[in-house]
């Protein structure tokens, strides 16, 4: 028998244990040891990694196992305070997956549907390629004692780690490596879009919310957020580009909100924040801003604000 979580956008399959409380306890003891022996892994062969777990701990974040998750190495579930690691997964993998699932726990994203989809987007992206960037500096301090890891991570994120390596080798700076690490993140267009449909999915959950789609986020406030990427960085295309079939989506979640529902005429004209995306289309070709003024606030506005 099997049940599901909500997690990270997505429903992720958990499989239940054995039935008799024998198997049971011998399972949860089994998977309470391997967390145990990843964690020391971690916290020998990675500082970064080190104090960003025991952090987590340390707020009371707990890490366990739950079974095969289908593609999902783990997640992050904030209102249990709980890191959850796909049983299947190898411990290669899994040892920079709980680096980056503790990294999520110490974000607080304000993300709701207050928020403008296009603001949700942009914040979903950067607490996505804030973790990732965590965890490609722990597995870059984990290349010699953790081969395996770092074989792992290359395989699946090699430009993330290409990134990170080409700054820290010319630079040795760990924040500037990191920062290279995170726009490195945006450029696997395909990747980057699985996190943009779970976003405007779950911001079209609030078209009948009365305060919907007003609030914003400036790039100095996410570049605040994120401490060490600089703003320009959030309001370049290489940040602000989404697909032609999220833009869409983006722009017909807001204009299906209550606020328009007595505007029959000349619906498809009502602006949008989706006019603030770059949009890649089918051809691979990106088309600028329809809001030109939008990139000029970006940089303005310290706060969020509403529109």
């Amino acid at each position: 028998m099997t049940k599901a979580i909500f997690a990270g956008g997505m429903l992720i399959p958990v499989f239940d244990p054995p039935q008799t409380p024998e198997e049971r306890d011998r399972v949860e003891k089994e998977r309470e040891q391997r967390v145990d022996r990843l964690i020391d892994r971690i916290c020998k062969s990675s500082p970064i990694g080190k104090k960003i777990v025991e952090s987590a701990i340390a707020r009371g974040i707990s890490i366990g196992i739950d079974g095969d998750k289908g593609n999902s190495l783990g997640s992050y579930i904030p209102s249990m305070k709980y890191v959850s690691l796909n049983e299947k997964a190898s411990d290669a993998k899994l040892l920079s997956t709980i680096v980056h699932e503790c990294r999520h726990s110490e974000q607080s994203p304000v993300h709701d549907h207050t928020y403008t989809v296009y603001a949700s987007v942009c914040e979903v992206r950067a607490m996505e390629a804030d973790a990732m960037a965590h965890e490609c500096a722990a597995v870059y301090q984990m290349r010699k004692a953790e081969p395996e890891t770092y074989a792992a991570f290359c395989k699946r994120h090699g430009g993330i780690m290409q990134a990170y390596e080409t700054s820290f080798e010319t630079h040795k700076e760990a924040d500037k490596a990191k920062a290279e690490a995170f726009k490195a993140w945006y450029d696997h267009a395909e990747y980057v879009e699985m996190y943009d449909r779970s976003t405007v999915d779950f911001m079209a959950l609030g078209k009948l919310y009365t305060g919907g789609y007003k609030k914003d986020l400036s790039s100095k406030q996410l570049s605040e957020d994120i401490g060490y990427v600089e703003p320009a960085f959030f309001a370049s295309d290489r940040a602000r580009t989404v697909s032609e079939e999220i833009a869409k989506e983006a722009a017909k979640t807001e204009r299906g909100h209550m606020r328009h529902a007595l505007k029959f005429f000349g619906k498809s004209k009502i602006q949008t924040s989706a006019d603030n995306f770059f949009v890649r289309g089918r051809d691979g070709k990106v088309t600028a801003p329809k809001n030109n003024q939008y990139q000029k606030n970006l940089l303005q506005k310290t706060d969020r604000y509403e529109r």
